[in-house]
């Protein structure tokens, strides 16, 4: 079985994400095949697509929400994300049928039936807020009371989606405003295997392991059985599932730098995240704190933010200051603040 060494699962996963080449794709398009991407900070995902694709524009993802071919939903891990509208049902599906299990152990007095229908009835009279939403769940016996675990059964047992400006780039949510999607949520064993598909394809060679902490469910929630893969060893000897087929960039592969959007979906898909995150950046927990990071080499090296049309970058190791890195720099900068004339790029100590 042939061994990958971390630089080439590095160079895999850049390739996987466009983050070698960015591509010319429709952001909905870009999203079913990036996966849903991380939408708690409204900007993110609208970073992580500035990242990936030529020419794109704050407006483009705006658009897409606004016609519904993208979705902000609360998905794998209990976050917010953006996701493809043609995939979300199965990825719904694979979230729900996990959490449920939980959700019934934590609240067996709550007739789920009796709820499901009449959280659908409600909310398909018209959109519905989270106030709403937890007052409604709140009258029926053995309902959780506190402020927030009611919003989490409703947004586990029906797939409510947002409704627009939500995934908008100055989208604040405090405000927002929910429905059921229509359509019916595929088998539990169809989901997971769709879900599997797409994730092998956006960051394969992954472990099992891996695929389970980058859902948020149990291993055996993936149907392992009905997605034909080929397998790989690690250099510690784990093995790793990939798609037949893929792409293996040599070991070598230049990787340009990329500045990356909030809890950036490479950085949230492994529980081994040794391919993005150098060991000894570990202790920063970047993935909790949520920093935007700026990437060298296939692996993080910095956090960066804007102040105003200013790009504020923080280095976290040692790389040198390029002529690529600076231009790039400016690009993400002219991309956060359109508004402004001019940028400028600064270094943090």
């Amino acid at each position: 079985m042939r061994v990958l060494t971390r630089e080439e699962l590095t160079a895999a996963l850049a390739a996987r994400q466009h983050l070698i080449e960015r591509a010319r794709l429709d952001p909905a398009d870009a999203i079913r095949r990036l996966t849903p991407l991380q939408g708690q900070h409204p900007p993110s995902p609208h970073i992580a697509l500035a990242a990936r694709l030529q020419d794109f524009t704050q407006a483009d993802l705006e658009r897409a929400i606004d016609d519904r071919r993208v979705l902000k939903c609360t998905i794998m891990r209990m976050t917010l994300h953006v996701a493809a509208a043609d995939d979300f049902p199965a990825y719904a599906q694979l979230c729900r049928h996990a959490r449920m299990r939980t959700l019934r152990k934590r609240f067996p007095d709550l007739d789920e039936e009796r709820v499901k229908a009449d959280l659908t009835e409600f909310i398909g009279q018209q959109p519905r807020t989270n106030v709403e939403i937890r007052e409604r769940l709140q009258r029926h016996d053995g309902a959780p009371q506190d402020p927030n675990m009611p919003l989490l059964y409703a947004r586990t047992l029906l797939p409510l989606t947002f409704l627009p400006p939500a995934g908008h780039w100055r989208d604040t949510t405090r405000k927002a405003r929910f429905v059921v999607d229509p359509r019916p949520l595929p088998d539990p064993e169809d989901a997971g295997a769709l879900v599997l598909t797409r994730y092998l394809a956006a960051f394969g060679p992954a472990s099992k392991r891996d695929a389970a902490a980058w859902a948020g469910v149990a291993q055996r929630d993936f149907p392992w059985h009905r997605v034909e893969t080929v397998s790989y060893r690690d250099e510690h000897g784990v093995e790793l599932l990939d798609l037949p087929g893929r792409p293996l960039p040599p070991k070598d592969t230049k990787l340009p730098p990329r500045f990356l959007g909030n809890w950036d979906q490479p950085l949230l898909a492994y529980a081994d995240r040794d391919r993005i995150i150098p060991p000894e950046l570990k202790p920063l927990q970047l993935t909790l704190s949520g920093d935007t990071t700026l990437t060298i080499d296939g692996r993080v090296a910095a956090s960066w933010k804007m102040d105003g049309p200013k790009l504020i970058i923080q280095p976290h190791t040692d790389f040198p200051r390029t002529d690529e890195l600076l231009e790039e720099a400016r690009r993400t900068a002219r991309f956060c603040a359109p508004e402004h004339d001019r940028h400028e790029i600064a270094w943090s100590t």
